[in-house]
């Protein structure tokens, strides 16, 4: 079983941090500010002898690889930041590992594909400045750095350059292809697109394909990633009901963010199980953050033993840990001046004695047919929650008179046919009838049974032209497109434009 940590290249100086949060900005500095907020409270969290490290520093990446083949921890999974127009920032620790090929720290990326905003509530930096305007309306938060995946163009582009990452020999592989993870896949709109293009892409450049993990993804999400990380502890903790400590922090027991993890079913697909360190995100955000409380090496040791079990009886054979040097979060197997080296000796320990509890994992595993219907309840579950973010987003766009047949119009689709004539494709009809945007037709599986002003029309008939289809059925997206394939006409869902609207 490896063990892959989770690694945040933000502990050196850059421009962008400084404009934002403040001179001589790095995650250093929430960190050494943090406070306990009450009775308890372990904070601020010092690393050992002070090591407030500088990650430019050849001899900072050449520790903590040796820490690393120290006690186990078979590599790391590096946070990969890739904005709009191919905008990167806080690339320089990746590139100058790959420059100095004499530190043995295997790696692999984790795109984290999320817009940057002005979100950490206890960092007061400066306004903005120096760079473009940003978007933003009346009460919500400031943008700076906008995510966009763009066409075929920008994705060779980005594809370019991690070439050279895929081909380093220490870049971290899965049945011989290189690892790349995306942190949250279900918001890449034009995954599907990208993977095989980027796959197409890696064959042709040499390589034997690509192998991609989507984090906390559902059943609807593209059928060609490969597998899927459970990204923990932000799934589970989520799940549970905490409480209020003193100054109002919202806190959480390790002991049952764990028990949730350890009791996590797969999808369809093959899944890595992932674990926690700690979790305490007041360094950045103060009194509006979560803490989990009641961490220990004892317990951390005990719980990664089972999730290697786990792990293995459902065929993964690595576990991702959040993380190895998350200090603002309080996620960090780096020593501090508390625990010293204490949850990095669980490693080697858990990897002696995992295998003696795999045959209880084995079991659980064989009752199919709960665990079958508990992923046929969630699968239910993370649909109509898919459907009623979008809802509630169309609902405020309304409300601020943000109209799609505006954006329809701009892209130059002006006639429309609506895929799908469910909820979401009668309310984009009744917003689109007294507009420019002609409505051509609809496709729906229950062609006999509408009784509708427009042409029906079966996905498996002979399509009339039009500018584009939109795909008011997007829980369903992937199956959709591989059914229209052989279809010319451009193709868009409905929570693609909701999104891009929003933005």
């Amino acid at each position: 079983m490896k063990v892959i940590a989770m690694y945040l290249p933000q502990f050196y100086q850059v421009k962008e941090n400084e404009e934002w949060w403040g001179e001589g900005f790095t995650d250093w500095v929430s960190t050494r500010q943090a406070e306990p907020l009450f009775d308890g409270h372990y904070q601020p969290h010092v690393p050992l002898n002070k090591n407030y490290y500088d990650m430019m520093d050849h001899k900072t990446m050449d520790w903590q690889s040796e820490v690393m083949r120290r006690y186990g921890v078979d590599g790391v999974c590096m946070y990969h930041y890739w904005f709009k127009d191919g905008r990167r920032i806080l690339e320089k620790p990746a590139e100058n590992l790959l420059r100095w090929k004499e530190i043995n720290m295997p790696f692999c990326f984790c795109w984290a594909n999320e817009t940057w905003a002005r979100s950490w509530s206890k960092i007061k930096g400066n306004i903005w400045s120096n760079l473009s305007e940003p978007k933003k309306t009346e009460g919500e938060k400031e943008v700076l750095l906008e995510q966009c995946y763009g066409e075929k163009e920008q994705w060779k582009i980005h594809f370019e350059y991690l070439l050279p990452f895929f081909e380093d020999p220490r870049y971290i592989k899965i049945e011989g292809k290189p690892l790349f993870v995306f942190y949250k896949a279900q918001d890449i709109p034009c995954l599907e697109e990208m993977i095989l293009y980027w796959k197409r892409l890696a064959v042709e450049a040499g390589l034997e394909g690509l192998y991609f993990i989507g984090g906390n993804v559902d059943s609807s999400v593209t059928l060609e990633l490969d597998a899927e990380l459970i990204h923990e502890p932000g799934k589970s903790f989520r799940k549970l009901i905490g409480f209020r400590a003193e100054n109002h922090v919202f806190t959480v027991n390790y002991e049952d963010v764990w028990k949730q993890i350890l009791n996590s079913v797969p999808n369809s697909r093959k899944t890595y199980f992932g674990g926690f360190i700690g979790y305490d995100d007041t360094p950045r955000r103060g009194v509006e953050g979560v803490v989990v409380q009641n961490v220990s090496p004892e317990l951390f040791g005990h719980f990664l033993t089972e999730l290697m079990a786990k792990n293995a009886a459902n065929g993964s054979e690595i576990v991702f840990i959040n993380a190895w040097n998350e200090w603002g979060e309080g996620m960090h197997l780096e020593p501090d001046e508390k625990y010293g080296n204490a949850f990095l000796e669980c490693i080697q320990e858990a990897k002696s004695r995992y295998q003696d509890k795999k045959a209880k994992y084995l079991e659980i595993q064989s009752t199919d047919v709960l665990i079958n219907e508990v992923i046929r309840i969630q699968k239910e579950c993370d649909k109509f929650e898919k459907y009623l973010n979008v809802l509630d987003q169309w609902m405020k766009l309304r409300e601020k008179d943000v109209r799609i047949d505006g954006y329809l119009i701009k892209k130059g689709y002006e006639r429309v046919c609506v895929y799908g004539y469910g909820i979401f494709g009668q309310h984009l009809i009744e917003e689109l009838e007294d507009s420019n945007v002609d409505i051509m037709y609809i496709i729906d599986r229950q062609k006999d049974k509408l009784h509708v002003d427009y042409p029906v029309f079966l996905p498996t008939e002979t399509l009339p032209e039009c500018d584009v289809i939109v795909i008011t059925s997007f829980y369903f997206l992937s199956e959709i497109k591989k059914a229209l394939e052989v279809i010319p006409y451009p193709k868009i869902s409905i929570e693609t434009v909701i999104n891009e609207l929003s933005l």
